[in-house]
């Protein structure tokens, strides 16, 4: 595999613009208070209308998704305070506390394929040590969203895993804490001032669709790539990354190029509608080094594996005296 040296990383690094804008994330939060309107309306308009509106609501809640990735990055706007007030606005449409997903994302990004240390493999690690439920393989095979719904959980319960590992400091603790009362408040008044729209049957068919998407675009950027026994510096995790192509348009219209993952991982702090441009400069510069997969043709072919065949080889890898090896392509 080809290394990007620190000194190439550098060159693509310059060519890049970080200072982030607020216009193309502000479109989409404009983009997407209309299309909430619509499902209001939608819901009343039959079945045409119902099954519009969830698909819509799936949408909603990725873009809301993403941009709390952004901020939780400081990459949505050039002002911290309004970062932490986007994300958290966005918290309430994607279901995650925005401190408890900053702190462990960022955890991720610190010990990207670390098989011990990187929170994202985390239940790769227990599968290993315990075997793999039997909920997590039906889930796998029959494409349920079993493994996201898991995260979201994780997510919910980050404060006490935090304690657990020594990490839960008292403004951690606020913070975190802060996050969950918001979105339980948003959602209290929600209910309140629009019943109809807050009744689960409205939403949990859009919500599950969602969760659906959040597998079928994350899990392939990690899952079944070579893990590290050492700390990675950012150059270097393109190693343990893997970025799926959408079409132009596509890509940037429903997962904000959420599946540019290795430009992500070597750019943290690159705003989203830049990443694209980043492809440009590092594929060619990682050659056969960058790990691609086309649209979600990933999940397609390794679905019909078993669960169980892709936490064995993160197992080969970690009894391996070699820090990096194999991939479940």
């Amino acid at each position: 595999m080809v290394a990007f040296e620190k000194s190439e990383y550098s060159r693509v690094q310059k060519q890049l613009r970080f200072r982030p804008s607020l216009l193309p994330t502000l479109a989409v939060i404009l983009l997407d208070v209309g299309l909430l309107c619509a499902v209001r309306n939608l819901l009343d308009r039959g079945w045409v209308g119902y099954i519009t509106s969830q698909l819509i609501i799936a949408v909603l809640c990725f873009h809301s998704f993403a941009i709390l990735h952004e901020c939780g990055h400081g990459s949505a706007t050039r002002w911290r305070w309004l970062n932490v007030l986007l994300g958290h606005c966005a918290s309430v449409l994607c279901f995650i506390p925005f401190y408890s997903w900053k702190y462990i994302h960022l955890k991720h990004h610190t010990w990207a394929g670390h098989l011990e240390n990187d929170p994202v493999l985390k239940s790769l690690r227990s599968f290993r040590d315990r075997g793999t439920p039997v909920l997590a393989r039906a889930g796998w095979r029959s494409w349920v969203p079993v493994g996201a719904l898991l995260q979201h959980v994780v997510y919910l319960s980050y404060p006490l895993q935090m304690r657990r590992a020594g990490e839960l400091t008292p403004s951690r603790l606020i913070r975190c804490l802060a996050s969950m009362l918001w979105m339980i408040t948003c959602y209290v008044i929600l209910w309140r001032l629009m019943p109809g729209l807050a009744a689960p049957h409205n939403w949990a068919p859009g919500l599950g669709l969602y969760l659906v998407a959040e597998e079928l675009v994350n899990l392939p950027h990690h899952v079944g790539m070579p893990t590290s026994k050492v700390k990675l510096p950012a150059w270097d995790q393109h190693r343990v990354s893997r970025s799926c192509y959408y079409p132009a348009g596509l890509s940037e219209l429903f997962v904000l190029n959420f599946n540019f993952h290795i430009e992500h991982h070597l750019f943290p702090s690159l705003p989203w509608y830049r990443l694209r441009a980043a492809r440009e400069l590092v594929k060619p510069a990682l050659d056969d080094g960058y790990n691609q997969a086309l649209g979600v043709e990933w999940n397609v072919r390794n679905r019909r594996r078993g669960l169980d065949e892709i936490v064995m080889a993160y197992r080969q890898v970690l009894d391996s005296q070699r820090p990096l090896r194999g991939t479940i392509k």
